[in-house]
């Protein structure tokens, strides 16, 4: 058959299409759509080259694999005439290529405007117009895709019609901006499910298949010239589409699985002990990641614990250690590179990738040492963090008063019986409500994980400058169910511990002002005997409950009449001014008021054991618990306080405003206000301790060898024997457990302040006697050598230590005694 009689040049044969081919080029532009969307959705927004990486990734995606390959299978669904292969379409490869890169070029740019201006804290008008410069340029790339591809034709003339022309741009365009609306709305209330990133993959994949269908109907084919060959390369692009698409779909089953494997990471993370961020605007509102979680890193797989009874809450000398260094970062940081080799050389860390690194939960070292362990993790977790945000380590914040529990999420347990059904034996375990105020809950069962939270509150240059790290403020509307699944705790549960962090971000440190305040000091032995508690205010835990009594100092006569009740109960000191009924005197005038304040603070803390409280006349500092010498000392406040021991068999507070204090916390809390002279000593100590333990040890001299067998068991035998070569206990620190005192290196020459204990002073005294008689000869008389030891930098003692040693003088039986009978008189 004569094909040019057929088909002569410049007719027009007519057009049918292969409907399979038609629903495959759909699928071949869904393929490549929801790669992209799964892109979009993973991508780490704001400056830096992986942004731009991840976003000329989707570019590509949806350039290539979503229009490129699905124009090309399209129109492999064209049959002209009666499907002889010599009229068919055929292309030129450099047009087919040129149209490959070409949208990839467009699409780049309308993907950064609305990446980088939609979600940011920008005006509506802002994100609506770069909404729509995302559309226009998307849509764009599409429709002149397609009219390059098809003017690559080689064999025919393409005639397409004004009207089809826009119509076929404007389905493109207002496709794509109501698919990429849909998708940054539900990505900015982090509720970008699957099935709804597969809505948005549906509309791009129609807008593609929807532009190119109405653009093909209105195009007409004029016949230029006869191809000549088998007609097997009309199948290359096709079987280029083919494998693009088959990649595609490799890409997305690979993030499906990342997904898979991130969840379950974060579900295993609920049941580790996590490092978090907890970073709060002024408005009010949580910083959280893309996915919308708060940024954090696992510190260890599992705390581990000395005894079966050792829990790691607030008590334990670690918390107490790493609460510290939180509000003091600069003691430490120093330290921290140190801290990593030697955590990579024990095998805690085992990458030396900066915030990669998997921390290990096998133990290599004995207990005492764990806990110097532990910190090290901690400290080079909260790098990792800093680091991650483009922050230093100083401005993480401040570590939050409690131990949180994770991994509580324990609903409903099932069994199953004899018949093979199943029933419900527990419901409902984890459930918890409370006032957020008061932060009461119910305890909660089944929890596994631990929480440590860094919390902190940032002004708004501070928040500008996360947002455009890729970081972003929500609320708990918002963010709330993603957060609570991840961490695997009930909502309430969350709301209840969200409201606490922001309100412990509010609080001021302590900072009375000039004045007198009567305080209590109530403890409350604890019921397994693992030490005793202090009676606070719910509201600031970090101080003692008190009322003001003056707003200056006391004079002298004031308080020669507050000694008149040393040593007596609050219901006795109440008693014995009531007594008093000649009013008319200013002494007495101001008893009463002394009464007035003994019964508001008995207000404040309704508590039996208040009443019957000790009251101390010895004043004593609000800042640093220093007795008042009378001079002005540089303390801004006075406090006289009542001091008591609740029973043991009563652990029930008489209000909810109050709560218990572990002792050691509460002492802790008295060393971490702003400007406290323990920050510079703390940090004395901490050099000292982690600079020897990560030392590398000295090689062992033979004189040292043989000085060991010999004089080892003696800890003081002779001059410039290693402390090495000495038994030290590891708890002789004085924070039980949290130093380990190891391998001290010191030779005769060695500064004495690198000794762990300040190093043994020793000084020889020669007085000279004048008390002689007229005429006598002055004499010199050596009184031998008087010896001093000495801690340098001796941490000097809380209000809470203060009160503790009243408090015990006041039990001692003798005292008691003493006590009774002035109170007879």
């Amino acid at each position: 058959m004569d094909i040019a009689a057929k088909y002569p040049r410049g007719s027009r044969p007519s057009i049918h299409y292969l409907p399979y081919l038609i629903f495959i080029s759909y699928i071949v532009s869904f393929i490549g759509a929801s790669t992209t969307v799964e892109l979009l959705h993973r991508r780490v927004t704001g400056q830096g080259w992986r942004s731009w990486v991840q976003l000329a990734a989707c570019s590509v995606s949806f350039g290539l694999v979503a229009i490129w390959c699905m124009h090309f299978v399209g129109n492999r669904a064209i049959v002209l005439g009666d499907g002889e292969k010599e009229i068919q379409l055929y292309y030129s490869p450099a047009y087919t290529a040129v149209s490959a890169i070409l949208p990839i070029i467009v699409i780049f740019p309308g993907f950064l405007v609305g990446d980088r201006f939609y979600k940011g804290s920008r005006s509506t008008f802002t994100r609506y117009l770069a909404l729509i410069v995302c559309g226009v340029l998307t849509g764009a790339a599409v429709t002149e895709m397609h009219y390059l591809g098809n003017q690559g034709t080689t064999n025919y003339n393409l005639k397409p019609r004004l009207g089809y022309i826009i119509g076929a741009a404007a389905i493109a365009i207002g496709a794509c901006c109501l698919a990429f609306g849909l998708f940054f709305h539900w990505a900015g209330h982090w509720m970008n499910t699957l099935w709804r990133r597969l809505i948005v993959s549906c509309f791009l994949a129609g807008a593609v298949s929807g532009m190119h269908w109405t653009a093909a109907a209105g195009t007409s084919y004029e016949l230029t010239g006869y191809h000549q060959g088998t007609g097997t390369d009309r199948n290359v692009n096709l079987i280029i589409a083919v494998c693009l698409s088959l990649s595609a779909c490799v890409v997305c089953f690979a993030l499906g699985f990342l997904k898979q494997r991130r969840t379950r990471k974060l579900k295993d993370r609920a049941q580790q002990v996590v490092l978090a961020l907890a970073t709060f605007d002024g408005e009010g509102r949580l910083l959280v990641t893309q996915s919308g979680l708060m940024p954090c890193q696992t510190i260890t797989r599992q705390f581990h614990q000395r005894t079966f009874d050792e829990d790691f809450d607030t008590a334990h000398p670690v918390f107490n250690w790493i609460y510290r260094v939180s509000r003091h970062w600069g003691g430490i940081s120093d330290l921290i590179p140190s801290m990593r080799d030697h955590l990579q050389s024990t095998g805690y860390l085992q990458s030396h990738a900066i915030g990669s690194g998997s921390r290990s939960s096998y133990s290599v070292e004995d207990n005492s040492s764990y806990s110097t362990t532990f910190r090290e993790l901690f400290c080079v977790t909260a790098q990792d963090i800093a680091r991650s945000m483009d922050t230093r380590i100083q401005d993480l914040g401040c570590l939050y008063e409690d131990v949180l529990t994770t991994g509580t999420l324990l609903n409903r347990a099932f069994w199953r019986d004899t018949q093979g059904h199943k029933n419900i034996i527990a419901a409902d375990v984890a459930t918890t409500s409370g006032d957020v105020e008061a932060g009461v809950a119910n305890p909660v069962l089944f929890g596994k994980g631990q929480l440590l939270v860094l919390t902190r509150k940032v002004g708004t240059e501070e928040a500008n400058r996360l947002q455009n790290n890729g970081y972003r403020f929500a609320s708990m509307d918002q963010i709330g169910d993603p957060l609570s699944r991840s961490m695997q705790i009930p909502r309430d549960d969350l709301n209840l511990l969200i409201a606490r962090l922001q309100l412990y971000c509010q609080r001021e440190a302590f900072a009375p002002s000039d004045g007198t305040y009567l305080a209590s000091f109530l403890l409350q032995p604890s019921p397994t005997m693992k030490g005793l508690d202090v009676i606070v205010s719910r509201a600031a835990p970090d101080r003692l409950p008190m009322v003001k009594l003056s707003s200056e100092e006391l004079k002298l006569s004031q308080r020669k009449l507050l000694s008149q009740f040393n040593g007596l109960t609050l219901e006795e000191c109440v008693n014995r001014i009531k007594l008093r009924a000649n009013l008319d005197t200013e002494e007495e005038r101001w008893l009463e008021k002394f009464r007035g304040r003994m019964l508001a603070l008995l207000r404040d803390v309704p508590e039996a054991s208040l009443q019957q409280a000790v009251f101390s006349s010895q004043p004593l500092s609000a800042t640093h618990g220093n007795v008042i010498t009378g001079q002005n000392d540089g303390t801004n406040a006075t406090i006289f306080a009542f001091c008591g021991i609740k029973e043991v068999y009563n652990q029930t507070l008489q209000s909810r405003a109050l709560k218990c204090v572990p002792l050691s916390f509460f002492k802790t809390q008295q060393r971490v206000y702003p400007g406290c002279p323990d920050h510079g000593i703390f940090a004395h100590k901490n050099h000292k301790d982690f600079s020897t333990l990560l030392q590398p040890a000295l090689p062992e001299t033979p004189a040292q060898s043989r000085g060991r067998n010999t004089w080892g068991k003696w800890p003081f035998a002779r001059r410039g024997m290693s402390v090495s070569e000495q038994t030290l206990n590891p708890d002789s620190s004085s924070e039980k457990g949290l130093v380990n005192i190891s391998q001290y290196v010191s030779t005769e020459t060695t500064n004495t302040t690198s000794h762990p204990w300040g190093g043994i002073m020793v000084s020889q005294d020669i007085v000279i006697n004048d008390n002689q008689k007229d005429g006598s000869q002055m004499e010199m008389t050596e009184m031998g050598l008087h010896s001093e030891a000495g801690v340098q930098d001796k941490e000097q003692q809380t209000i809470a230590d203060k009160l503790m040693t009243i408090t015990t003088s006041f039990r001692d039986p003798y005292n008691k005694v003493l006590r009774d009978n002035y109170s007879r008189r």
